[in-house]
């Protein structure tokens, strides 16, 4: 493909990426936990991982991912920022977990919708710094310099990864809808399950605050 030198291995590269198991995730299962989620919220929440995706690809393309590489306590703030709000998200999923599985409480999460769950994924990926990294040191290794054209090459790419992201995501979908009706039979399970996700995604914004 032009300007793409090796298409095979950006498909494998980035699929090994998206299986390596993070917050984003946790984003996406926990929001398909609610009790009025399932699929739709899975749908939404992988557009906004995408939507943040898009922001940390059009930032590592443009070359301020080089500026933010050079520089890195420029994102202090957002991995402070970021590390935070990972930790608020972990806290409810630990506080909420048999509520939200219906012990005659009211249910969280059912007055919610789609921009809750697109935008609190969308924030869940910008709160990765990380990521950036990622992609100043991925996207180099495909560019063919022959046949590259600029903005074209980049928007190439750019499709590509996001592309992957959805299939990935789908797929995560419906694993876990399967999944659901498991712990529909046996709540405690899901109970449990919610809670060691809220316990990951503490764990996550810890690494975040902690890591230089």
């Amino acid at each position: 493909m032009t300007g793409i030198t090796d298409l095979p291995s950006l498909i494998v590269a980035t699929l090994i990426f998206l299986a390596i198991p993070g917050p984003g995730t946790i984003k996406l299962f926990t929001a398909m936990a609610e009790i009025n989620g399932g699929p739709k919220a899975g749908f939404w929440a992988t557009l906004g991982l995408m939507a943040g995706d898009a922001v940390w690809i059009v930032l590592a393309l443009s070359g301020v991912a080089a500026l933010a590489a050079a520089y890195p306590s420029a994102f202090d703030l957002l991995r402070y920022a970021g590390a935070a709000y990972l930790a608020w998200i972990g806290m409810t999923l630990i506080r909420d977990a048999k509520q939200s599985l219906g012990d005659g409480a009211v249910p969280v999460g059912s007055g919610r919708g789609t921009w809750q769950w697109f935008h609190e994924a969308m924030l869940v990926s910008l709160s990765n710094p990380k990521v950036i990294g990622f992609y100043v040191a991925f996207f180099p290794l495909f560019i063919d310099q022959a046949t590259f054209d600029g903005v074209a090459t980049y928007a190439r790419i750019m499709l590509i990864v996001l592309t992957l992201v959805f299939v990935y995501c789908m797929w995560l979908i419906v694993a876990a809808q399967l999944a659901r009706r498991v712990f529909a039979r046996v709540p405690a399970i899901g109970a449990w399950l919610k809670r060691l996700a809220g316990v990951a995604l503490i764990g996550f914004s810890l690494k975040f605050a902690l890591q230089k």
